[in-house]
């Protein structure tokens, strides 16, 4: 009762906010801007070096980067970080978020689930510039949670994201590109980790920072330079496991790691449809208590557009992982398919290289299949976004753990522009996670009670969140 009274009072309070105040029109807030990113949904077609346009980059990929294993965590619930039409050289949209969410898992457990009503509160900013030859786009926001029963949990900031992409022209030839996506959860660690895994109710955050460099050499050569550096934290002692499922806490976070990858390659025009890639990828991955680990991979490819709407392009190769325990090799591989609709868009992806299992710590070679389809036109004011991902992570022989975790997230989400500056919004996820072999030492701590069990794998969750969304667009012209 207290959760729902609290969201009508604020609907009510955003509903009569000033009408006085009429700004130049805008369109809804709620559709994405052609021609910019936005996390969680695909980034739309982007003008190449070589002139020729390239297609919309699925969800949880960055177009930019290319050197596989330097992804996005999967979607939440709900994405506010969504980019509305800039109408000048610079927009400021500053937003409110007020919705309720219905978890049927909520310390994320294999047996004896909790639910609860949560209602949330989600400030957020947005700013975007456009210049010739210059574009920005940078999106914060946190949320605020009231538990209908387990009290214990609220905070002011159980969730934080940030994402920030900068591109810049520097001559008709040389294009530069930075980006940065950070994650942080005190409810799910699967919304914060790259490869997506859940290691319980606890802590996490994640950061992603990606620069890229692409340079044309001839009308039909380009050279491209890109890297990332990827970081993962997880605190098993945040104290949000009082009176849960979650018995006891290891106090080491042995999931905390440090990957830094750089990779170069070159990209050559056989034909208008055709186009021949070579790439080398080196990575320096640093995880707590494992051994540091190099790897090294040689990838050929190629891609092809099919029509004037679908692009297919895929890489592969072998990748050596070389620590002072073991030497393996395994495939390395990234594939794409983008498809341009009268509607929206559709892709998916495909991405296999060595990284890390969450917080269940170890090096691990990790394949991710995900995708997803948007909905912007079919309806005005109406956008929709589905998004599946599923992720097989198995450890290395040099790893010192042994897990083998399978993990299914789709995030269904939808935003409906009822007014000049309101919108209904309303979202599902479903999680499923299923795991064998021995997390010891795990970030999550003894889940379930059995500590090196597949119970402390085995996951499923269903959140359900509906709510209100306030946008305000402040153009500078």
């Amino acid at each position: 009762m207290r959760a729902g009274a609290l969201a009508l009072a604020a609907a009510y309070v955003l509903c009569v906010l000033p009408a006085e105040a009429q700004p130049p029109a805008t369109p809804t807030p709620g559709t994405p801007a052609p021609g910019t990113p936005k996390p969680g949904s695909p980034t739309p077609g982007t003008q190449s070096p070589t002139g020729v346009e390239q297609e919309p980059a699925p969800s949880g990929i960055l177009p930019n980067v290319q050197i596989p294993g330097v992804l996005l965590p999967p979607r939440g619930v709900l994405d506010f970080l969504y980019a509305p039409p800039a109408q000048g050289p610079l927009s400021l949209t500053p937003s409110l978020a007020i919705t309720e969410e219905f978890n049927d898992n909520v310390f994320l457990t294999h047996s004896n689930k909790r639910s609860d009503f949560i209602t949330q509160f989600t400030p957020g900013v947005l700013l975007q510039m456009q210049q010739p030859g210059f574009t920005l786009l940078s999106g914060f926001n946190f949320t605020a949670e009231i538990y209908a029963q387990q009290t214990e949990l609220d905070n002011a900031a159980n969730r934080m994201n940030l994402f920030t992409t900068v591109t810049y022209q520097a001559t008709p030839g040389v294009t530069l590109s930075l980006t940065d996506n950070f994650a942080f959860s005190r409810n799910n660690s699967n919304t914060a980790t790259i490869s997506g895994v859940s290691s319980g109710r606890q802590e996490s955050w994640s950061n992603v920072l990606a620069p890229s460099l692409s340079v044309q050499l001839t009308p039909r050569t380009t050279w491209r330079l890109s890297g990332a550096y990827t970081l993962e934290r997880f605190n098993s002692n945040n104290g949000s496991n009082s009176g849960s499922n979650t018995s006891s806490n290891t106090g080491s976070n042995n999931g905390d790691s440090n990957i830094y990858r750089i990779g170069t390659g070159l990209d050559h025009t056989l034909t208008p449809r055709l186009t021949f890639t070579a790439a080398y990828d080196f990575g320096y991955l640093d995880v707590q208590q494992e051994p540091t680990a190099y790897n090294h991979a040689l990838r050929v490819g190629g891609t092809y557009r099919l029509t004037p709407t679908l692009t297919v392009s895929a890489t592969a190769g072998p990748s050596l992982l070389l620590t002072d325990r073991d030497t393996e090799i395994t495939p390395s591989a990234n594939a794409r398919v983008s498809k341009q609709m009268s509607w929206g868009s559709m892709g998916v992806f495909y991405d296999r290289a060595i990284g890390t299992s969450g917080g269940f710590g170890g090096l691990s070679d990790n394949q991710t299949f995900g995708g997803n389809i948007s909905v912007a036109t079919l309806l005005r004011g109406l956008f929709l976004d589905l998004s599946p991902r599923y992720s097989i992570t198995k450890t290395t022989g040099a790893s010192r753990t042994n897990s083998d975790i399978n993990t299914l997230t789709v995030s269904l989400t939808a935003r409906y522009q009822i007014a000049r500056y309101i919108g209904l919004v309303g979202g599902y996820t479903y999680l499923h996670q299923t795991g064998s072999g021995n997390q010891t030492g795990s970030g999550n701590g003894n889940i379930g009670g059995t500590n090196g069990a597949s119970n402390n794998v085995d996951v499923d969750q269903n959140l359900v969140t509906f709510g209100l969304q306030f946008g305000y667009p402040i153009n500078f012209y």
